[in-house]
């Protein structure tokens, strides 16, 4: 892991894309018991740092984290609006 960099949840929105992810879940009311979100979070960002357009079938590879109460919809509708954005090089 020489010169390998780790990024925390608590550092997140120092990423522009991180800022971006964290304002599309409030958005899309994707937080409710907050159980799972850092990491929900974590691999949100990673998968769109990796596939700035990805399709509901690189969602599903991706964002496999459990998620107690069930946003599953929720996550994948901020991704999707994240994926389009004029920012993400959508419309």
């Amino acid at each position: 892991m020489a010169g390998a960099a780790v990024t925390t949840i608590e550092a997140i929105e120092q990423d522009e894309l991180g800022k971006r992810v964290v304002s599309a879940w409030v958005k899309h009311q994707v937080p409710q018991c907050g159980y799972c979100q850092s990491g929900q979070v974590m691999a949100a960002v990673s998968l769109l740092k990796q596939i700035p357009h990805p399709t509901d079938d690189d969602i599903n590879a991706a964002m496999v984290n459990l998620c107690r109460c069930g946003t599953y919809n929720a996550i994948r509708a901020a991704i999707h609006d994240l994926a389009s954005s004029s920012e993400n090089g959508g419309a």
